[in-house]
């Protein structure tokens, strides 16, 4: 189809094909659930033994390659098949820097306090970082940048396919719970003081996205979160 303009657009989306959504979205999510982990998920049988209830496990930089895959790559696929709409139009572009950027350089800093007050929780300890890096710099400098691809994918499967492909069928509000919920369950197994923070920070960061039109504010703070925490996990070692 052309526009008016004489460029090329893609088709509208006649008919319900962005109801397919709702089940691609879960269904990455538990894909990376099961294959994108560098840790193992088990449960304890009555004999006292472990069985092992989730994927192969990889190291952390295979952890964040597949990620990207799962929820990078694939949905970005189908954003043209599903919602007749490209990836850069949903949340790829820079958006409302105006107001993204005083709010990126303020969750920055807050991210940072989070993520040292967070290292103090054991159970985070257990867990993280993922694939056992060091303060090496190359080492941790690789670690840093596959954490970028990470939550990267993170971000546009969430925020970007899901909420932003959403929000014209069902409501912003809506797909902004949406998301949230799903992005809550897919940590299930995580630290107790993970989970509870999950649903209300997916909110904020889904609002973060919808305010400024652009998932690359909620992705810097969230990735200055994650490597804020495993920085100051690996100094306290």
């Amino acid at each position: 189809m052309s526009a008016l303009d004489g460029s090329v657009t893609a088709p509208a989306v006649a008919n319900r094909r962005w109801t397919w959504a709702l089940g691609v979205g879960p269904v990455l999510a538990g894909l990376t659930w099961f294959f994108a982990r560098s840790d193992l998920i088990g449960v304890l049988g009555h004999d006292g033994t472990w069985l092992v209830v989730s994927g192969p496990q990889l190291s952390g930089i295979g952890a964040f390659l597949m990620m990207f895959l799962i929820l990078g790559v694939i949905p970005a696929s189908l954003t043209i098949p599903l919602y007749g709409r490209r990836p850069s139009q949903l949340g790829m572009g820079i958006g409302n820097w105006r107001f993204g950027v005083p709010l990126l350089i303020l969750g920055l800093a807050v991210a940072a306090f989070l993520g040292y007050r967070s290292a103090q929780s054991p159970d985070l300890a257990a867990v993280y970082p993922l694939g056992n890096p060091t303060l090496a710099p190359p080492v941790f400098a690789l670690h840093v940048l596959g954490y970028g691809l990470y939550y990267a994918a993170f971000e546009f499967h969430y925020r970007g396919f899901l909420m932003l492909g959403l929000e014209d069928h069902i409501g912003a509000a809506q797909a902004n719970l949406l998301q949230a919920g799903i992005a809550t369950l897919a940590h299930l197994g995580k630290p107790i003081t993970e989970l509870a923070a999950l649903l209300p920070g997916s909110l904020i960061f889904g609002w973060v996205t919808l305010r400024t039109r652009s998932i690359w504010y909620s992705f810097g703070i969230h990735w200055m979160l994650g490597v804020a925490l495993d920085y100051y996990l690996l100094v306290g070692r």
